[in-house]
């Protein structure tokens, strides 16, 4: 019963959230771009698992000694980053579209021409060397989302402003002062980017990273960290080519790999608990906030044929921890149903690791692993083979999936309300 009031709670509060112009307009445009990030991620995948030294397939099936997998790699990476960069364009453009038909509908392709050329100015760069060329438009797939999506709300907010408080009506006049606002995103981007952003961040990263070097506050600064980075990710300043990537070059893990490699086991570790043992083998199944028990839920439960197949699209990508397709096409970015889980379920995750290796349940991974190794082997792996790591691992996702249910069933209603009424339409 009280499983069916929350489910009937979040439910309501997505359809207010539904109801924000801007939400709307961010989502059209992610829903739009997902299919050309999938096949970016894809590829990406591709580049990773098989091309990229160290990668998992590759070392599995000793790659390096073919001649043209270094080629291969070059153009896959290639190939990944222009749809990256078409998907980006096309994300600012579509949000900058819908937002002005959400205003009138002759403001649509106006504010979709505004967010064009404030793209353009914001991300073109002179070149230092004269010898190379006058400049270049630097858009590349290591860009945020979430600048795109502010480039695009903004034109289409500009475009709005302009024609109906100064009566702005030919060309020039429009253009003229699309490069000023331009001028002006491009100083504060500056100031954010070089002074202060930087001088507010420093002190706070460097406060985690000094309880992450520290036993007694291992815990709570993985926690920490862990919440942190899922709340950027939930607030869209993450880029499509973004991975994880495993921390096993850092102290603590130096430490343990010397002392399992001289005992010739994983007994008696100097630092059991550390962000490679906890974080990277419990907190991050299927990449970002354990979303692969999501995936699953859709995939195992949904209601719609359409939803259980773009699980099943992304299940390859998000096997391999590269999950920002599936976060697009959710879509779970700023969405307020799924922010509980997305930043908590993996902290309980980390907790119940926490809890297995101190009390010997389980032992800690130490080894390194390849390069996109699923993360649902990388505690297998880590500790050489511990079938009892691996089980765990497993219980985990279970558990993740339970966590995560209700939150699923409150994204399945409105989808399932609107597929009824069609149904009884017919």
């Amino acid at each position: 019963m009280k499983t069916n009031r929350m489910i009937t709670y979040l439910y309501k509060l997505q359809h207010k959230q539904q109801r924000w112009p801007w939400f709307r307009s961010c989502y059209f445009g992610l829903k739009r771009v997902s299919p050309l990030l999938l096949i970016g991620i894809l590829i990406q995948c591709l580049t990773l698992s098989f091309f990229q030294p160290h990668g998992f397939f590759y070392e599995i099936y000793h790659l390096d000694k073919i001649q043209w997998v270094a080629e291969a790699n070059s153009i896959t990476h290639l190939l990944s980053c222009v749809f990256f960069d078409i998907a980006l364009l096309l994300l600012c453009v579509l949000v900058a579209w819908y937002r002005g038909y959400l205003f009138n509908k002759k403001e649509a392709v106006p504010g979709a021409v505004v967010a064009l050329i404030l793209l353009f100015f914001i991300n073109f760069h002179v070149r230092r060397n004269p010898g190379d060329g006058a400049g270049q438009v630097n858009l590349s797939g290591n860009i945020p989302f979430i600048e795109m999506l502010v480039i695009g709300l903004i034109s289409a907010y500009f475009y709005h402003i302009t024609k109906k408080y100064l009566h702005l009506k030919s060309v020039w006049s429009f253009s003229a002062a699309t490069i000023v606002l331009g001028s002006l995103i491009k100083g504060v981007e500056r100031l954010f980017s070089m002074n202060f952003f930087s001088s507010l961040s420093a002190p706070v990263f460097a406060g985690i990273s000094s309880l992450l070097n520290d036993d007694q506050h291992q815990i709570l600064g993985i926690i920490l960290r862990e919440i942190g980075r899922n709340l950027f990710v939930w607030s869209v300043f993450i880029s499509p080519d973004q991975i994880l990537v495993a921390h096993t070059d850092n102290d603590l893990t130096r430490a343990n790999l010397s002392a399992a490699l001289i005992k010739d086991n994983l007994e008696g570790l100097p630092h059991p608990l550390n962000i490679y043992s906890l974080s990277d083998s419990f907190a991050v199944l299927g990449g970002y906030g354990q979303i692969l028990a999501l995936l699953l839920l859709f995939l195992l439960f949904s209601r719609y044929r359409t939803h259980r197949i773009n699980a099943w699209k992304n299940l390859f990508p998000v096997f391999l921890n590269v999950n920002i397709g599936f976060l697009a096409e959710i879509p779970l970015f700023f969405n307020i149903v799924l922010i509980i889980p997305f930043i908590f379920v993996p902290v309980i995750s980390i907790l119940l690791g926490a809890l297995a290796i101190k009390i010997g349940l389980i032992s800690p991974s130490v080894y390194q692993v390849p390069l996109n190794t699923p993360t649902v082997l990388n505690a297998f792996m880590g500790t050489n083979g511990h079938w009892n790591s691996l089980i765990f691992t497993l219980t985990i996702l279970l558990i993740s999936m339970l966590m995560y249910y209700p939150f699923f069933k409150a994204l399945e209603m409105p989808a399932f309300s609107l597929t009824k009424t069609r149904e009884e339409q017919r």
